[in-house]
């Protein structure tokens, strides 16, 4: 479907051979202060210093959020390798909230309303000339944008969808980007909520609609411009599901679905009939997450799910590979974001993502393996300490962490605790279930359940419901 913007998709893999782990990335250091510190709210809360960094499609150039001197996140730009950081854009008010290349490698793109009025258009610049102004390229008053996609194949062409002719209703437009001039690509006969593309045509052959009278989601895909729209798949209400993107051919298509299953799981199907092919993959406990594709095979590469923590399902070995030398070299407990790409797939962005301080953004060069730092996102946080976080997972008879290490299990209207959860007080009146009631109190937190439900006090954070709830514990 061509990769829409925010989307993540993976070029094709270069020649990465399996090889020795790179050294670990040497640490931003935190400050060693005290547990009972307090952090001021703006530094918690406020604006990164440097968020979102992209990389072009060439290599070149790489962008990224950061305030201007009066404190409005605008759109910064630098040569990749070079200190020649420049801003970009020149918001004054709300500030930009995300920004993304262009298939030319020199347009940067984002979305931007007027004095807050939610009404976003679709804005772009040229980021190799100083002197560029930004152009609004659905300059449209009181319409919106949204459902931004680009193609490689198509680099000085972008397709946006609008509502400038119909309010309730969102038109598929293709975009110049030399001359800013719009045509009108695909009407929307009423229903329809999103748009995709197949890539090789960069024509829009998939349609996301609502049937209102029941909520049920439709996809509709077609055999090209021209050719009358089928319903592939329809997602009743409750049940999610959505269009992934067009196999190279045309004749499959990747899909999410949870229709018969708890979580959704990543399917092929036959775009003709509709029939589900195969079952790629799936997770029980949770919904599929980030898909990466081959951008000119459609191959899945990897597909993560995130329960308590990213995990990853690999279908290509260099991947694989190369994740598992980004998370020799993070720091320890980060977990590995791929934020951007270059069109070879020679370089990435990723970010280490930590739970004891500020994210931390580096390249990676695939071919030779190097980690080069970029900045973190809130340097400030660097002068604080933080606690690592840890996952308890709560079931109908067990309270613990992932290793068992401290472990409370009710059954049989008893309580034991193991490990480090010495007991001060408890009280058990029923058989653990769905109806009973407990009340457990530690030195370290109180655990009371009624009815199903279980509230806590301490140090814990809770989220989920029911019998299964993920709760992530402070440790110091």
């Amino acid at each position: 479907m061509i990769r829409t913007i925010i989307a993540v998709t993976l070029a094709t893999a270069s020649a990465l051979q399996p090889r020795a782990l790179a050294p670990r990335v040497p640490s931003i250091r935190m400050a060693a202060t005290t547990s009972s510190d307090v952090i001021p709210r703006d530094v918690l809360f406020g604006n990164p210093e440097y968020a979102s960094p992209s990389i072009s499609p060439d290599g070149k150039l790489l962008s990224y959020l950061r305030p201007n001197d009066d404190g409005v996140l605008n759109i910064w730009c630098k040569t990749l390798g070079k200190s020649d950081d420049r801003v970009v854009t020149a918001d004054t008010y709300r500030g930009i909230r995300s920004a993304f290349w262009a298939e030319d490698s020199k347009t940067l793109m984002y979305m931007q309303d007027t004095g807050g009025d939610e009404n976003f258009h679709l804005w772009a610049i040229d980021a190799t000339n100083p002197s560029s102004v930004a152009k609004d390229l659905t300059p449209f008053p009181g319409a919106k944008a949204q459902n931004v996609v680009t193609n490689k194949r198509f680099p000085n062409t972008v397709k946006v969808a609008c509502n400038q002719r119909n309010p309730s209703a969102f038109d598929m437009y293709a975009v110049d980007l030399a001359t800013g001039e719009l045509t009108l690509d695909t009407e929307n006969p009423g229903d329809v909520l999103g748009w995709g593309c197949y890539d090789e045509t960069f024509e829009v052959r998939e349609a996301i609609a609502m049937n209102p009278a029941d909520s049920s989601t439709t996809v509709r895909v077609r055999d090209g411009a021209s050719s009358e729209w089928r319903e592939l798949v329809t997602f009743p209400y409750g049940e999610d599901g959505n269009m992934v993107d067009f196999s190279q051919d045309g004749k499959s298509a990747l899909v999410l679905s949870s229709i018969g299953r708890e979580t959704t799981a990543l399917l092929r199907m036959d775009v003709a009939s509709g029939k589900v092919l195969e079952e790629i993959a799936s997770n029980e406990k949770e919904n599929v997450g980030g898909i990466m594709l081959d951008d000119d095979t459609k191959a899945v590469r990897a597909v993560s799910f995130n329960y308590a923590r990213t995990e990853r399902q690999y279908f290509d070995d260099t991947v694989k590979a190369a994740v598992e030398t980004l998370e020799a070299a993070a720091p320890e407990g980060a977990e590995v974001g791929i934020l951007s790409r270059t069109r070879d797939d020679a370089t990435w962005v990723v970010s280490f993502r930590r739970d004891d301080g500020p994210t931390e953004f580096v390249t990676f060069e695939r071919g030779s393996g190097a980690i080069t730092p970029l900045f973190v996102s809130q340097p400030k946080l660097l002068e604080y300490k933080f606690a690592h976080m840890e996952d308890v997972r709560i079931t109908d008879t067990k309270i613990g962490t992932t290793n068992d290490a401290d472990l409370i299990t009710l059954a049989d209207n008893s309580v034991t605790i193991a490990g480090g959860l010495t007991t001060t007080t408890m009280a058990v009146t029923s058989t653990f279930g769905v109806t009973s009631d407990f009340t457990v109190n530690t030195d370290k937190f109180i655990v009371h359940s009624s009815n199903g439900n279980v509230t806590m006090k301490g140090d814990l954070e809770m989220e989920g419901e029911e019998h299964e709830q993920t709760v992530m514990t402070k440790t110091t």
